[in-house]
């Protein structure tokens, strides 16, 4: 037994108050989300683009459904294989997003936002923005990417 403040506490007792403080720490969103801590959807997007960026395309697949489709700013449909090439050509050299919107939808969530990047392939237009809307799925592994579309703004 350990006399603290004038009353008897039980070893036990002073071991779970260490427990609860040291989780009390660990709630809430990561500060340097990863791939392995992301909490939400909006955040599954960012990690999305920053593999993009960083060419990391086993990320990228395993991250979109199996059966993803999406739509490029030239209105192509893109089925999973081709999203990744699409992705690969445009060699994303860095980004931004803004006015995000997430909105739940029973097990998926519809995030919608605008996002800058600088294309190296010169596909969109040097200060354009685009216009994303992207449907993500919880599933028993996390979340996956099961739609996406892209329209430029004009």
């Amino acid at each position: 037994m350990i006399i603290i403040w004038g009353s008897v506490v039980n070893k036990k007792h002073l071991l779970c108050v260490a427990v609860l403080l040291l989780l009390a720490g660990c709630t809430g969103t990561p500060k340097h989300p990863t791939w392995t801590n992301y909490t939400g959807a909006e955040q599954c997007e960012r990690l999305m683009w920053q593999s993009i960026q960083n060419k990391q395309w086993q990320e990228v697949d395993h991250h979109l459904a199996p059966l993803f489709m999406g739509v490029n700013t030239a209105g192509q449909s893109l089925d999973h294989a081709a999203w990744i090439e699409h992705w690969k050509q445009a060699q994303v050299k860095d980004y931004s997003l803004g006015e995000l919107s997430a909105q739940p939808a029973g097990t998926d969530v519809v995030v919608s936002y605008i996002v800058n990047f600088n294309d190296g392939s010169g596909r969109i237009p040097s200060g354009s923005s685009v216009r994303v809307v992207s449907v993500w799925q919880s599933v028993k592994k996390g979340w996956v990417l099961i739609s996406q579309t892209h329209t430029l703004i004009q």
